[in-house]
């Protein structure tokens, strides 16, 4: 159970790592006022903003998954609000100091991509980038747990 546990996780891991390249070629399209140091076309903002974001979400039903908190099939089910994420993270055993970690850094690209840049209109470039930075360190982290 353990080894087609993993495999769905992997499964998972490789789908954020998707969203996350897709995202970042939406990025590129918005294009940069270097004197303003913003991105210029909104529509693309908030697209990479919404894509990178759900690369953290599938990332963290990977560790969730591989960590046997919920199965593939209750997944769909049981995060359908922010706050199960949350609580998710909260609750996962095994992580050491990681877990806050990845709750700090969760907080932040809900925060910054999914209100900010997809909801909020925010075209900061470097705000932005952060919250792309940090969709990375989710999936490193998470890699560490399922590889």
């Amino acid at each position: 159970m353990k080894d087609g546990r993993n495999e769905i996780a992997i499964k998972r891991l490789n789908l954020a790592k998707r969203y996350l390249e897709n995202a970042k070629e939406d990025l590129n399209k918005a294009g940069i006022d270097k004197r303003a140091n913003r991105y210029i076309d909104l529509k693309y903002v908030s697209k990479a903003s919404g894509t990178a974001y759900l690369s953290a979400l599938e990332a963290l039903k990977a560790l969730f998954i591989s960590k046997n908190l919920v199965s593939d099939e209750e997944v769909k089910d049981k995060f359908k609000k922010v706050e199960e994420f949350y609580k998710g993270l909260k609750n996962i055993k095994g992580l050491g100091k990681d877990r806050d970690l990845l709750l700090n850094l969760f907080d932040d690209v809900y925060n910054i991509l999914h209100l900010g840049g997809y909801y909020r209109e925010l075209q900061d470039k470097k705000a932005i980038d952060s919250g792309f930075e940090k969709v990375e360190k989710i999936i490193k982290i998470v890699e560490i747990y399922i590889k």
